[in-house]
């Protein structure tokens, strides 16, 4: 017979009492104040994370940490969802070191979990996730790298208040949720951004889920992290999930320590993983460039190396800035942009312009290319110069290798909408054709 759900977290709790557990671990970590904190809906995030640490160093497998946390519900989730949120937990906790006889950041009860082994035929392929449709990418590290005084902070508050409200980032979608900005410099001048960004946007100041600090965050200190995580807690119960952390600048965020230095560059960045590990968001970096190049990032080599976007801001003139794509490490690179500085208020706010430094021949991604080749085919098929968007969206998809029919439909929205911004296509009531690019 089947042991009931009840009987099981029973026999589970008397197995957590019966093992052997110090009087020091006793007095660090409560377990059963913990699953009272969980239940009243307070810090749940950094509650359930040292419960789970604690089981994971109790000697528990994933199945039986699992079934203690099913009552764990966070709201807003599903009971999966909940469950995929524990598991990371489970999963980062091992890779530290928790488990019995393991030592500090020793990850071998992690790999040891399964086969370390795949064949490539048996390798899915894995759908990539925009925070900024085609331009930033879900729980990745982002370097947003310039020249002192070229707009980077602007660049910087624009991204992070499109996130913060759900409005499209000059026409790029984004995915809505709450952003912690770490503002190292120019915190006097912060309420003026907002304030001009949000009467360019028509929106109130107040519906921006977004946090700033009072100063550069210590993300070295322990004591300081705790509060900020706590902080951060309770600000995710009330405005949902954390989307993005902006830490301006590097520079500022890594006091006392030399960032042309590999080891206190890689010491830098693993601060920043840590946050990106344990809130499931993306971490943008603002940094600078060096004096004597402006193409790439100041200091040691393992800032960019880390990264899995990088986007470099140079000026043009006084006026522009000018947004290219320097790396991205999971897909084609993004279109090369171009923004005006316009004056709102007592500050700047950021507009898109045509952009006056983009390459004479224009190289289209795998995807563009099959949408093209594809769009013209149908064409010459149909002997028309303009063919439906149904059709050529049903042709597009026979030749496309995506696993299932999103990542299809994704593939040609991205592809349709590039060729139309690059001039190699044109629409007319669902109905396109070939543009002066492409002929």
């Amino acid at each position: 017979m089947p042991i009931a759900l009840e009987e099981l977290k029973a026999h589970l709790a008397h197995i957590c009492l019966d093992r052997n557990i110090t009087q020091v671990e006793k007095a660090s970590f409560d377990r059963n104040l913990a699953q009272v904190t969980i239940l009243s809906g307070e810090a749940w995030h950094r509650t359930v994370l040292r419960l789970v640490a604690s089981y994971v160093a109790r000697g528990l497998d994933d199945w039986e940490i699992q079934s203690i946390c099913s009552d764990f519900t966070l709201e807003g989730y599903t009971t999966e969802q909940t469950a995929i949120e524990v598991q990371k937990m489970i999963n980062g906790a091992r890779a530290k070191g928790f488990a019995p006889g393991s030592k500090e950041n020793d990850q071998i009860e992690h790999i040891t979990q399964g086969p370390l082994l795949t064949m490539i035929g048996d390798v899915e392929k894995r759908d990539v996730s925009h925070l900024v449709d085609g331009i930033l990418e879900c729980e990745s590290l982002i370097g947003l790298v310039g020249a002192s005084g070229c707009g980077k902070s602007f660049v910087a508050i624009d991204l992070a208040m499109c996130i913060a409200t759900g409005l499209p980032f000059h026409g790029r979608d984004t995915v809505e949720g709450f952003v912690l900005m770490c503002v190292g410099e120019g915190h006097s001048g912060m309420p003026d951004r907002r304030d001009a960004w949000c009467m360019h946007h028509g929106v109130d100041k107040n519906q921006a889920k977004l946090a700033i600090t009072d100063r550069p965050a210590s993300l070295f200190e322990e004591p300081y992290l705790e509060r900020l995580y706590a902080e951060t807690e309770k600000l995710t119960e009330k405005h949902g999930p954390l989307r993005l952390i902006v830490i301006d600048t590097v520079a500022r965020h890594m006091p006392g320590m030399d960032e042309n230095a590999s080891r206190d560059m890689g010491e830098f960045i693993r601060a920043a993983d840590k946050l990106k590990q344990d809130f499931s968001c993306a971490v943008m970096l603002v940094h600078h460039t060096g004096l004597s190049h402006q193409d790439r990032a100041r200091g040691s080599s393992a800032f960019k190396a880390a990264l899995d976007t990088e986007i470099i801001l140079k000026p043009i003139g006084d006026h522009d800035i000018f947004m290219n794509c320097a790396k991205q490490k999971d897909g084609p690179p993004f279109d090369q942009m171009q923004f005006v500085k316009v004056n709102v208020g007592n500050s700047l706010i950021l507009q898109e312009v045509v952009c006056s430094r983009r390459k004479n021949t224009t190289k289209l991604s795998p995807g563009e290319e099959l949408a093209l080749d594809v769009l013209k085919a149908t064409l010459n098929k149909i002997g028309k110069n303009a063919v439906h968007l149904a059709d050529w969206r049903k042709e597009f998809n026979k030749r496309h290798t995506g696993d299932n029919s999103k990542s299809k439909a994704t593939a040609f929205r991205r592809a349709r909408e590039s060729l139309a911004r690059k001039g190699f296509i044109y629409a007319d009531k669902d109905y396109y054709s070939l543009g002066d690019k492409a002929t």
